[in-house]
Order: structure tokens, then C-alpha cells, then sequence
């Protein structure tokens, strides 16, 4: 009697001991349906949606001081949205992975490799999205005759979903904890109270507050008026802090969550 051939050990290796890369690909896919899919298109087209409306049923055409208050104003409320969008994230995330943790879980590799392809998918996706409101703000402001207007939309866009990271580990750790509730009352929570302290001096004791906090120097705005231009507010210095407070405190999230995520019981 023959003995039978050992299965190939490559692909042992795949299937028992996937690369991250093979994770976030596969979570990616996961995603391009239903919620996180929808969170991605809807609020950049919203957004610019409601500026076109603002701008070009302004006075003049959309251009003064109609454009630059809505200008601002529609990146001001892009970054106050951040945090209601992780947890909008995470929640169609959590929903997404129900049924591939199950089987995956089986497997031998550590749990918390897929919450790091889970965090990096939704990143690709957030900034997909980022990139979006971008591209869309840029080609108004183009049609409105203010081509250099365009790097700020793009710094504007992007920069709250960098300052936004630390809240969404922190929403997809609350959907491994608590289920669908803990990241839209995170969400909630952060977007209500990031918007109240965005633009106050203790801006840094509360994460959520970061994205409003980082967009203000492009937006010149706090939607219910417009900034001094000498407005200390205004300046740049603040986003290295806010972009080395962001990568440590998104590095201690993720560890915690990866602990937990190894350590709980099934």
C-alpha cells in the first residue's frame, strides 16, 4: 500500500500562517460592500453636494466671501465628521468579519494579525475616501476660478483621517469588546465633543477633538465665524505635534488591542 504524499508544505504555510498582506487584502475585499462602502462614498459626496449648492447660489457667482466661508467651512465639517465615521467604520467592519473570524479563528496564526489587516483595510478604504472629498473640492474650486486653493483641500481632507487614527482603533477595539454598540456611542461621543474642544487651548486632553483640531490652520473657520488671520489657532506648528501624538498613541492602541484580542476567550 502507497503512503500518501505530505500536502505541500507552501501551502501548509499559506493557509495556516498568512501574511499581513494576504489579511488586509482579503478584509479589504470584505469591505467594499454594504456600511464601509457606503460611509466611503456618501460623506465625501455629501459634502460636496452641500458646497456646490452653498457656493453657487451665493452671491457673485460663488466667489468672496461667500466661497471662502464655505470653503473653509465644508473642511471644518469634513474633520468634525471623523469620529462619527470610525465608528461608522468599525461597526460595518465588525459586521463584515462575523462570519470569516469564526473560520478563521480556527487557524494557528495570532488573532491579532487580523485585527492589524482589519485597522489597514480601513485606513486604504478612510483614505480612498479622503482622497475623494479631495479630488471633488479640487475640481470646485477650479470651476470657481481658485486653483490655489487646491493644496489646502487636499490638507484639509487628508490630514483628519491621520489625526482620526488613534479613534478608530480605539472604535474597532470597543466593536471586539462590546459588539455594535461600543463604536457608535465612541463615535457619537467623539464627533459631539471633538467639535465642542476642536478649537479650544486643552484641544490635545481629548484625541477625538484632534481632526477638527488640525484642520483649522486650512479651514480658517469654526463654522459659526471665521478666524483672525493673527489667530494663534492659525498656525502650522501644530501638526507635527499632532502627527507624532497621533503615530504613538495609535502604536499603544494597537498594542492593547492586540493583546486583548490574543488574550480573551472565545
Amino acid at each position: 500500500m502507497s503512503m500518501a504524499e505530505p500536502p505541500d508544505q507552501s501551502t501548509v504555510s499559506v493557509r495556516d500562517d498568512p501574511s499581513l498582506a494576504l489579511l488586509c487584502s482579503l478584509a479589504l475585499n470584505r469591505r467594499l460592500h454594504g456600511l464601509p462602502l457606503w460611509t466611503a462614498l456618501a460623506t465625501p459626496l455629501a459634502m460636496a453636494v452641500l458646497l456646490v449648492i452653498a457656493v453657487f447660489n451665493g452671491a457673485e457667482g460663488g466667489r468672496g466671501e461667500v466661497w471662502d466661508h464655505w470653503f473653509g467651512l465644508s473642511l471644518y465639517l469634513w474633520a468634525i465628521l471623523t469620529p462619527m465615521a470610525t465608528g461608522l467604520y468599525a461597526l460595518g467592519s465588525f459586521q463584515a468579519d462575523e462570519d470569516a473570524k469564526r473560520v478563521l479563528y480556527c487557524y494557528a496564526f495570532p488573532r491579532r494579525r487580523l485585527l492589524f489587516a482589519e485597522v489597514l483595510a480601513l485606513t486604504i478604504l478612510w483614505t480612498g475616501a479622503a482622497l475623494l472629498f479631495a479630488a471633488l473640492v479640487a475640481l470646485i474650486c477650479l470651476a470657481n476660478g481658485t486653483p490655489d486653493l487646491i493644496v489646502r483641500a487636499f490638507a484639509g481632507a487628508l490630514l483628519p483621517v491621520l489625526a482620526a487614527l488613534p479613534t478608530m482603533v480605539l472604535c474597532v477595539l470597543a466593536a471586539e469588546v462590546w459588539g455594535v454598540a461600543g463604536p457608535i456611542c465612541i463615535g457619537v461621543a467623539g464627533m459631539l465633543f471633538g467639535a465642542l474642544v476642536g478649537d479650544k487651548t486643552y484641544w490635545w486632553v481629548f484625541p477625538p477633538a484632534w481632526p477638527t483640531r488640525v484642520v483649522i490652520p486650512f479651514a480658517e473657520t469654526r463654522a459659526v465665524s471665521d478666524f483672525h488671520p493673527t489667530d494663534p489657532l492659525l498656525s502650522l506648528s501644530v501638526l507635527p505635534v499632532i502627527t507624532i501624538a497621533t503615530l504613538l498613541l495609535t502604536g499603544v492602541l494597537l498594542i492593547v488591542s492586540a493583546w486583548y484580542v490574543d488574550k480573551r476567550d472565545l
